[in-house]
C-alpha cells in the first residue's frame, strides 16, 4: 500500500492559487491534516545564511527532518530543504516533502522514523504530474560509513552523552518530562542524536519519539527532541521545567553531572561502539528496560569498562538471573569482575561470595574457578567470606598454585590463638578447598570452638562455629567429646549453648549421654509475657495468672521430663549415676525440687542412686527448706531418715528429725499411738540445733495438737513445767486464732476442756501462769459471756464430770462481780430460743431455764 504524501513549496499561479501551497497531495489525505501540516513544514534559513546563496551554498543549509504527532494522533514525517529562488525569482523558497501515518500505523518494515533520514525517496521538488508517485517504503541507509560515523559521533560526544541519555530516559518514563533541546552547528548531528536515542530507548517508545533536526523557533516546536543552531538556543535557556538544553557546539563547556547510573553506563557502551548491547540488555531485563544490572553485566562480559558503581549492580543481577547469560558471556563476565582495573576499587567480598554461592552447582566449576580463586586469595588475606564448597569447585591448576602460595600462611593463622573464630572458620574452608592438611591442629581448634560456643552464645561466633562443625566431621566429633565432658559438670550451660547454636548432636547409640540430654533439654523456665493483656490478667505482685498456670503445669511435668531425659541418654543411671545428676541439673536448673517431687523421686529410684549421683542433698534441701505451708515436707523427712539415715549430714539430721516429729504430730493421735507421748520434750531437745523455719513449724504443730480435742495425755503439763517461752507463746497464739475462737463459740464441751486445761498446772512455771490467766480472761471469758444460759449450764456439767471441785471453780470464775455486774451480765446473755438450741450433753433443770 502506497504511503500518503504531500509536497509543499512556492508555486506559480494555478487552480489552487500561487505562492506557498501544497503542490502535490496523495488523494484521500484529510484537509485537517493538510492545515496542521502546513504549520509544521515551514522553513526559516539560519540567521547568518547568505541572502542569495550559490548552488554550493545551498548544500550547506540545514535540513529540517521532523517527525511530529498531530492533534488527531496520527504522525507526520517530513523533510524540508532550502531551495533558494522561487518560480518568480524571489529568494527564500523551500520545498517540503511529507508522509502521513494514520494513528497506530508504522513505516513499512516497522522502521523507526529516524531510519528514513537520508533515504533516496525524499524529493527536493514537486512532481510535474501534480500527483505524488507511489511510495511504498523508505530505503534506510545501512552503509558501513554511517555506522562508523555514528560510533565516531558517540565517542566525540561522550562527555554529554550520559546527560542526554538521562533526559531521554525521563522522556520515556514520563509524558511531562522537559523537551530536549540540542544545539549543534551541523544539524546532521541532531539526526545522529536521534539515532542514538532510537538505539538506546525501548523499542515501543523509540518508534513514537518525535523530533526535528532544525528550527529557528524552538519555543514553538512541538517535538520531544528539538535541534537548533547555537544562536537560537537563548530563547529556551533558563526554563528547566520546560526545556533541557544541551549546547553541544561549545566543547569547552563542562557537562553537567549525571546521577543516572543507566545513562552513564549506556554512554560508556556507546563510546565502545557496542550500542547493540543496550537493546539486548533491555530485552533481557524485560519489565525494567533501564535496569543497570543487565547492561553492566553484558558490557563487562564484552570487556567494556563500566562505571564502578554499576559493577555491584551487575553482580547482583547475574546472581539473581544466573541462567540469563550463556557460557561464553558468563566466562567473560566472571573474568571481568575478578580482574579489577588498576586503581579501581574492588568489588566487596561478600558480593562475590554470594555470586559464587548462587552459581555453584548450576554452572561448570571451570567457569567459576577464577571467582573461587579470587575469593580464596582474599580469604587468606582476611578480606573474604568463602561459602562452603567441595574441593572440585577449584580445579587445577588454581588449587596447586594457591596451595603453594598460601598454604604456610594459612596454617600459621590457624595456629594463632588470637585469630577470631569467624576467621578460623573461613580459613578452614580454604584449607579444605586447597587440600592443605590441618589435622594436627584439630585438638586445639576443637577446644577453641567449644569455648566459643559456651562463652559467646547467640553471636556471629556461634553461627560460624556451627557452620564449621557442620562442614567438618572430625572437628564435630572432637568438639562433641569436649562438650560431653563439660556437660557432666555444667549441664545447664551446655544446654543453653546448644540451643543458641542450634547444633545437632549425633553419634552411635549409648555415646555422649550427657550431651544428648543437654541437646534435648527443654527451655526450662516458662517465659514472662510482655503485658497483662497477653497474660490474660495480672495477679498480685506482678505475676500474671498465665505465668502461674504455666509454672504449675511445669511443676507437674518436671518428674516426667527427668525420665524422658534419662531415656534419651540411653545409659542406665543405676550403672552411671552421673547421668542422673545431669538430668537432675537440667530439670531443676536454678531451684531445688519441691517436697512432693523429691518424695516421688525417692520412691521411684530409692536413695542409693541419688547418693551416688550427688543429688541426695537436693532431696534433703527440698525437705528442710520447704515453705511452712508445704504439707509434703514432713513426710519427705520421715522417708529420707528411713531410706538412708547414714547419708544424712549432721548439719541437717536434727532438722529432718524435727520434721519427722511434725509428721507424727500432724498425722497421729495419742490414743492410736502410745509412743506419741513426749512430743514437748523432743521438740525442746531438738530446738537448739534446727533451722528457724523447721523449729517454728514444729512449735506450731505442737501447739495445734495441744489445743486440739485429742490432746496427748501429760503433754500440756510438760509444756507448763518447761517454762519455754517459744513453746508457750506458740500455744497461746494457736488458742487466740479466729478459727479456734469460732470452734469455742459453737462447742460448749470444748470450752469446758479449755477451762480445765487453763486452770490446771497452776504454779508450774511463771510464764505458764501468765499465759493461762490471759487465755482465761481474753479468750475464754468473752466466749462464755456470749453463751445462752443453757450453753453455760452445759459447760458447767462438762466441767463437773471432770471433777466436782472443777464445777465449783467454773461457777466461781463465771460469777459476775457485784449486783451491777450481775445486772449487766443478765442483759448481755442470750436467752434460749428455738433458733438457739441447747448445746452440750445435759439439759438444764426446769428451774434454771430462762435464767
Amino acid at each position: 500500500m502506497s504511503l500518503p504524501q504531500m509536497h509543499y513549496t512556492s508555486a506559480p499561479p494555478g487552480p489552487d492559487g500561487s505562492g506557498f501551497r501544497f503542490t502535490a497531495v496523495t488523494p484521500g489525505v484529510p484537509s485537517s491534516v493538510l492545515r496542521e501540516a502546513e504549520q509544521l513544514v515551514g522553513y526559516e534559513p539560519p540567521r547568518d545564511a547568505p541572502s542569495r546563496p550559490t548552488p554550493s551554498d545551498l548544500a550547506l543549509f540545514p535540513e529540517m527532518f521532523s517527525y511530529t504527532r498531530l492533534s488527531d494522533g496520527s504522525g507526520l514525517l517530513s523533510r524540508t530543504v532550502y531551495t533558494g529562488a522561487d518560480y518568480s525569482g524571489r529568494w527564500g523558497n523551500f520545498h517540503a516533502h511529507a508522509v502521513h501515518l494514520t494513528a497506530g500505523d508504522r513505516l513499512p518494515g516497522d522502521l523507526p522514523p529516524i531510519a528514513a533520514w537520508g533515504a533516496p525517496q525524499w524529493a527536493d521538488h514537486s512532481p510535474e504530474e501534480g500527483t505524488p508517485p507511489p511510495l511504498d517504503a523508505f530505503t534506510p541507509v545501512h552503509s558501513a560509513g554511517l555506522q562508523a560515523e555514528l560510533a565516531a559521533f558517540a565517542a566525540e560526544r561522550q562527555p554529554r552523552l550520559a546527560a542526554v541519555l538521562a533526559d531521554l530516559r525521563r522522556l520515556a518514563e514520563s509524558p511531562h518530562a522537559p523537551q530536549i533541546v540540542l544545539a549543534e552547528e551541523d544539524t546532521r548531528r541532531v539526526a545522529h542524536w536521534v539515532m542514538l536515542a532510537n538505539a538506546a530507548l525501548p523499542h515501543a517508545f523509540a518508534r513514537g519519539l518525535t523530533f526535528t533536526t532544525y528550527t529557528r523557533r524552538p519555543q514553538q516546536a512541538r517535538q520531544q527532541i528539538i535541534g537548533v543552531r547555537p544562536e537560537d538556543v537563548r530563547s529556551v535557556s533558563g526554563q528547566p521545567h520546560r526545556y533541557s538544553v544541551h549546547d553541544c557546539s561549545d566543547p569547552s563547556a563542562a557537562p553537567p553531572p549525571v546521577a543516572d547510573a543507566w545513562a552513564r553506563l549506556a554512554a560508556a557502551v556507546w563510546a565502545a561502539d557496542a550500542y547493540g548491547l543496550i537493546r539486548q540488555a533491555a530485552q533481557t531485563a524485560g519489565a525494567e528496560p533501564f535496569a543497570s544490572g543487565p547492561l553492566a553485566a553484558l558490557a563487562l562480559a564484552r570487556g567494556i569498562p563500566v562505571p564502578e558503581d554499576t559493577r555491584a549492580d551487575a553482580v547482583a543481577w547475574v546472581r539473581a538471573h544466573r541462567g540469563a547469560l550463556d557460557e561464553p558471556t558468563l566466562t567473560g563476565f566472571l573474568k571481568a569482575v575478578c580482574d579489577s582495573a588498576p586503581g579501581a576499587p574492588e568489588l566487596p567480598s561478600d558480593a562475590l561470595a554470594d555470586l559464587l554461592a548462587a552459581l555453584h552447582g548450576s554452572v561448570p566449576a571451570a567457569l567459576t574457578a577464577p571467582l573461587t580463586a579470587r575469593l580464596v586469595s582474599r580469604a587468606v588475606g582476611g578480606g573474604a567470606q568463602l561459602p562452603p564448597l567441595p574441593p572440585e569447585a577449584l580445579p587445577e591448576p588454581y588449587r596447586s598454585d594457591l596451595a603453594a602460595e598460601s598454604g604456610e600462611e594459612l596454617r600459621r593463622v590457624l595456629r594463632d590463638p588470637l585469630t577470631p573464630l569467624v576467621r578460623v572458620v573461613e580459613l578452614l574452608r580454604v584449607a579444605r578447598l586447597l587440600d592443605v592438611a590441618y589435622g594436627d591442629l584439630t585438638v586445639d581448634l576443637a577446644e577453641r570452638f567449644r569455648d566459643g560456643l559456651l562463652s559467646r552464645p547467640g553471636t556471629a561466633t556461634t553461627e560460624a562455629v556451627r557452620d564449621a562443625l557442620t562442614e567438618s566431621d572430625a572437628l564435630r566429633d572432637r568438639v562433641s567429646v569436649l562438650l560431653e565432658d563439660r556437660a557432666a559438670d555444667d549441664p545447664p550451660g551446655v544446654a543453653r549453648a546448644l540451643r543458641d547454636a542450634r547444633l545437632p548432636v549425633d553419634g552411635p547409640p549409648g555415646t555422649l549421654p550427657h550431651l544428648r540430654m543437654c541437646a534435648a533439654a527443654p527451655a526450662l523456665r516458662p517465659g514472662t509475657p510482655a503485658s497483662a493483656e497477653q497474660a490474660g490478667g495480672r495477679a498480685a505482685g506482678g505475676t500474671t495468672v498465665r505465668d502461674r498456670e504455666r509454672e504449675q503445669a511445669w511443676v507437674r511435668e518436671r518428674n516426667g521430663e527427668l525420665h524422658k531425659l534419662l531415656r534419651i541418654a540411653e545409659v542406665p543411671h543405676l550403672a552411671n549415676p552421673l547421668v542422673l545428676r545431669t538430668a537432675f541439673a537440667l530439670v531443676w536448673d536454678d531451684r531445688a525440687p519441691t517436697a512432693a517431687e523429691a518424695s516421688q523421686l525417692l520412691h521411684e529410684t530409692g536413695a542409693r542412686p541419688h547418693i551416688d549421683a550427688g543429688t541426695w542433698d537436693h532431696l534433703v534441701t527440698a525437705a528442710v527448706d520447704a515453705p511452712a505451708d508445704d504439707k509434703e515436707a514432713p513426710l519427705l523427712a520421715r522417708q529420707l531418715l528411713a531410706a538412708a539415715p547414714d547419708a544424712v549430714g549432721r548439719s541437717v539430721l536434727d532438722d529432718l528429725r524435727m520434721l519427722s516429729l511434725v509428721h507424727d504430730m500432724e498425722e497421729r493421735t495419742s490414743g492410736a499411738d502410745p509412743a506419741a507421748h513426749g512430743w514437748t520434750a523432743r521438740v525442746r531437745a531438738l530446738a537448739d540445733s534446727t533451722r528457724p523455719n523447721v523449729r517454728n513449724r514444729a512449735t506450731a504443730a505442737l501447739a495445734r495438737r495441744l489445743v486440739g480435742p485429742e490432746r496427748p495425755g501429760g503433754e500440756l503439763g510438760e509444756l507448763a513445767r518447761s517454762d519455754d517461752g517459744e513453746l508457750i507463746d506458740a500455744y497461746a497464739s494457736a488458742a487466740r486464732t479466729p478459727v479456734f475462737r469460732n470452734v469455742l463459740r459453737g462447742n460448749p464441751g470444748r470450752v469446758a476442756d479449755c477451762f480445765v486445761d487453763w486452770t490446771s498446772h497452776a504454779g508450774a512455771s511463771p510464764r505458764w501462769d501468765l499465759t493461762r490467766r490471759a487465755l482465761l480472761d481474753e479468750v475464754l471469758r468473752p466466749v462464755v459471756q456470749g453463751f445462752t444460759d443453757g450453753e453455760v449450764f452445759s459447760v458447767e456439767q462438762a466441767v463437773g464430770r471432770a471433777s466436782a471441785n472443777r464445777a465449783a471453780e467454773f461457777q466461781e470464775w463465771n460469777r459476775p462481780a457485784g449486783g451491777i455486774g450481775r445486772l449487766f451480765r443478765r442483759r448481755g446473755r442470750k436467752p434460749a430460743t428455738p433458733s438457739s438450741p441447747w448445746r452440750g450433753d445435759v439439759a438444764p433443770p426446769e428451774g434454771k431455764q430462762g435464767r
